[in-house]
């Protein structure tokens, strides 16, 4: 009996679920965790299919190849192979200056690891204010991103702005009770760092956690200024020094923790319709993810997703990592979470928050160990990004010298061989679908 596209999808992800690898001591391939397993860890919770039939309708489209000779007479029965090369999706990671430009064993490991599984990246430290203001650590970043580059993998730019006296240079501080020259202090900032990486940096988080870090605002704010047209100022310098960035507004607390803290999810929505109201060029929405114990439920994850998918911006993922000991669990909640995310149609990427136990602010987190063996999380995610989600087909061409495919988005290397003659072009295969003629010239 064959299966819908999308039952097929969820069979797949069943076997991915089924055949994770186990910590020791954990519980059977398929069964929750426990203690500890959240609402919805069942294998055949219904959101699953709900999921599956969404990434299909959304991350996936249709391919045609159409195959002819130098004379433009129409090839059937041409071989064509389609081979995925990249994701459209942002699959991606935090990463450090550092190990991308040493020619350590271990940073060879780490650059090889970044090549492998990510598409993109953004810089855990190296580019929020104190650090870009360090001529040496500058220098390591500006390596970095060069090889970053040649590999072609995106590049998300955190922070411009942390807005509080404890993440500002130590002169910035001095400034509290001097507001036009912390104003003037903070534009020169954004204009140097955004201009000098213009059209290197795909995003900028311009501002990250107003929430919880507003010093710069309370002192730059007047009872006819608010902080929020603070921030929107911030957002418009960044636009003039570099208008093809996409540029986000960024905060914690919103997915994790069960999803339950209402007064930060209120806050942070009043936020940004209100930088919205302001004429910010807000470009999209950036929602970290940093769980422990309290895994937030699939089913609330995607109620909080489509609450900030009302704003009519991009969301993202910005930070996601989960601190718990119980590695079966951990492996569980992030093929879980990547799932829920993968399947929403306005979710344009997930960054993890460190890959390696070696560089990874909550090491246990991490997806390989010290000696790169990897854990059962990372094999998750490797299930997922790089097998359930990933398109290979090839075929022979029918009777009009057309091959069909349907595939996830992203970037393919598509080859065709009749006649004696063998050609390999690249394509991109976005939302909608293409037709594609590849001449055997």
């Amino acid at each position: 009996m064959s299966l819908a596209p999308s039952r097929l999808l969820a069979a797949c992800f069943a076997a991915v679920l089924a055949l994770a690898p186990c910590a020791s001591g954990a519980a059977e391939p398929g069964a929750p965790s426990a203690p500890g397993a959240y609402a919805g860890s069942e294998p055949d919770a219904a959101w699953r299919q709900a999921a599956a039939d969404r990434i299909e309708t959304y991350r996936k489209a249709d391919l045609a190849v159409v195959v002819q000779a130098a004379d433009a007479r129409l090839l059937a029965g041409a071989a064509v192979k389609v081979r995925m090369t990249r994701h459209a999706f942002g699959f991606g990671s935090a990463v450090a200056a550092m190990p991308l430009a040493l020619e350590t064993e271990d940073a060879r490991r780490y650059r090889d690891t970044v090549k492998r599984l990510f598409n993109k990246v953004v810089f855990e430290n190296d580019l929020k204010w104190p650090q870009w203001e360090d001529t040496h650590n500058r220098e390591w970043t500006i390596q970095a991103l060069r090889w970053l580059g040649q590999q072609g993998i995106a590049v998300r730019g955190h922070c411009l702005v942390w807005p509080s006296w404890r993440h500002v240079p130590k002169d910035v501080q001095g400034l509290k009770d001097k507001p036009e020259a912390l104003g003037d202090r903070v534009r020169q900032h954004v204009w140097d760092e955004v201009g000098a990486l213009k059209g290197r940096i795909a995003e900028w988080d311009v501002v990250n956690e107003p929430y919880s870090e507003h010093d710069l605002m309370d002192a730059l704010g007047t009872k006819e200024k608010t902080g929020e047209d603070v921030m929107a100022e911030w957002f418009q310098w960044a636009r003039q020094a570099d208008p093809g960035a996409e540029l986000y507004l960024n905060d914690y607390g919103i997915l994790s923790a069960g999803g339950t803290d209402a007064a930060h999810q209120d806050a942070y929505e009043k936020t940004l319709r209100s930088l919205l109201e302001k004429g910010a060029p807000l470009g999209g929405i950036g929602l970290q993810g940093h769980f422990g114990r309290n895994l937030t439920p699939p089913e609330r994850l995607l109620a909080v997703l489509d609450r900030f998918a009302a704003l009519d911006r991009p969301l993202q993922v910005t930070e996601f990592d989960v601190d718990i000991a119980d590695e079966r669990l951990q492996a569980d909640y992030l093929r879980d979470f990547l799932t829920v995310c993968f399947s929403h149609p306005k979710v344009k990427g997930v960054l993890m928050w460190g890959f390696w136990e070696g560089r990874h602010w909550k090491p246990r987190a991490a997806l390989f160990r010290k000696d790169w063996s990897v854990k059962p999380n990372g094999q998750a995610w490797m299930d997922l990004v790089l097998k359930a989600w990933w398109t290979e087909a090839e075929g022979k061409t029918d009777a009009a010298g057309r091959f069909r495919a349907r595939g996830f988005l992203g970037r393919y290397d598509v080859t065709a061989e009749a006649e004696g003659k063998t050609k390999t072009v690249t394509i991109d295969l976005p939302a909608g679908g293409t037709i594609f003629t590849l001449a055997l010239d």
